[in-house]
């Protein structure tokens, strides 16, 4: 609530200033992620301080450039020009945005975690152990990836194997029409947490390891998303039963990843095959200024509203995947969302000068309501990340917080559209699991005395002599 405060009370020079909102949006960043990482306990990762870290990640990392008043290299040698947003007089509020967002999840994190730490009870960890352990959900994962690992040689062979070699908008453009991309991402990410949250159970390290050069592959042909979130649900799931704390090399390991992510866009720009590593930039922050183009987002839709441009969809934004589904559901005709204009990407996607731009909670909120729906959704999001974040370890339930917490990330620099769904999608998966445990546990023989018992239960009860 202090931080709202006081970007109240500083909101004129702020707006007035692109370089202070920059220097202010930084700030703010930081100092939420080590605050979320010490409310988990000693520089623990979580769902919490993931969320935010992402977050600002694709909405923050242009601000050094925007402190020093410069451009970045790797976004100038772009086609199409797309700087002159950067230069837009809504630059610094859009800034403004993204930290009162920052804000906000933190104050709705902090209400919940603080209340949900408070008469907090464990259950036995050896008893919950052994029976997840006998769960059906533990070969979840290696199931999942298996099947997105399929959707996505699907889609390149079916494209040709020249599209290693294509330049990376066609690759775009190949995702925007290929919904396979979708189901195969969502399956990787929902696969890849269920193996971190296995922990110890199923040897989840080495089924990681084997797994990674196929998590890998669409960094490689250009779809860098494909491996960031999964790759990310795995490390907050497993830092759960691990207990992985925040240390420096993860900071060298991060720019080392931003470097990586410059050279493969540098790489896909005009193709591979006229590539030279040698001529490549290697900055880390060209990587990161790359990657918070997602702050565009923010930028149109407050130019929209300065303009009087914006649609009048309200809360309708939120409403309707929910619609959709209900109107599936019933056998109802619904219209497609690439076409219902209450979802903010297909009115990107309307306007040329726009297009596959992505999309952002916080545009996506502000285009809802304003300020007052940036406040209230993000919070609300900090809400459910805590109370996910609060799951109890050693649970059938604690493999939820990987798994939506997935669909959480993606949401980072997407639309609420695919939010609903892909939760559901989460949840039945766990209820299918539960189901399954239950129907096996139903067929298991009776026990014939005090000292034979189910399996996935233990006891400390000897059979007499």
């Amino acid at each position: 609530m202090l931080q709202l405060i006081s970007i109240a009370l500083a909101l004129p020079a702020l707006v007035a200033s692109p370089r202070l909102a920059a220097a202010s949006a930084a700030l703010v960043a930081v100092s939420n992620v080590v605050l979320l990482a010490r409310l988990r306990g000693n520089r623990q990762v979580s769902l919490g301080s993931m969320f935010l870290f992402i977050y600002a990640v694709f909405h923050v990392g242009l601000t050094p450039y925007l402190i020093l008043g410069a451009m970045p290299r790797l976004l100038t040698g772009s086609t199409g020009d797309p700087l002159t947003w950067l230069l837009s007089p809504q630059i610094a509020a859009a800034l403004v945005l993204v930290t009162v967002s920052m804000a906000a999840y933190l104050l709705g994190y902090a209400a919940v975690a603080c209340r949900r730490s408070a008469g907090r009870h464990q259950r036995t960890a050896a008893a919950a152990r052994d029976r997840v352990a006998t769960s059906s959900i533990v070969w979840m994962g290696p199931i999942l990836i298996l099947l997105g690992t399929v959707l996505l040689l699907k889609v390149v062979l079916s494209e040709g194997l020249n599209t290693l070699g294509a330049d990376n908008y066609a690759l775009f453009r190949t995702e925007q029409h290929t919904p396979e991309l979708a189901w195969s991402f969502l399956s990787f990410g929902i696969g890849m947490a269920v193996l971190g949250t296995n922990g110890r159970l199923g040897k989840s390290h080495w089924w990681a390891l084997a797994f990674l050069p196929v998590v890998i592959v669409p960094l490689v042909i250009g779809w860098r998303s494909g491996t960031i979130f999964p790759l990310a649900a795995f490390l907050l799931a497993w830092s759960r039963r691990q207990h992985v704390r925040i240390r420096l090399w993860h900071g060298a390991a991060f720019l080392g990843l931003l470097t990586l992510g410059s050279v493969v866009r540098q790489a896909r720009e005009g193709g591979p095959s006229g590539f030279r590593l040698t001529a490549a930039s290697l900055n880390p922050l060209d990587g990161l200024a790359e990657m918070s183009a997602t702050l565009r987002t923010v930028v149109v839709v407050r130019e929209w509203d300065v303009n009087g441009h914006v649609p009048a969809v309200g809360w309708q934004t939120y409403w309707a995947p929910v619609e959709r589904l209900i109107g599936h559901a019933l056998g109802l005709d619904v219209v497609p969302a690439t076409l219902d204009e209450r979802n903010l990407s297909t009115v990107f996607l309307a306007q040329p000068e726009l297009g596959a731009i992505g999309g952002s909670p916080t545009a996506e909120a502000y285009r809802a309501a304003g300020v007052v729906g940036v406040v209230v959704v993000m919070a609300l999001i900090g809400a459910a990340v805590a109370f996910l974040d609060s799951r109890q370890s050693w649970s059938m339930w604690e493999y939820s917080v990987g798994m939506i917490g997935y669909v959480l990330l993606v949401w980072t620099r997407n639309n609420f559209t695919p939010v609903v769904a892909q939760v559901l999608l989460c949840l039945s998966i766990i209820c299918a699991a539960r189901l399954l445990d239950s129907v096996r546990s139903s067929r298991l023989p009776e026990p014939a005395g005090p000292g034979i018992q189910r399996a996935g239960r233990t006891s400390t009860r000897q059979p007499p002599s």
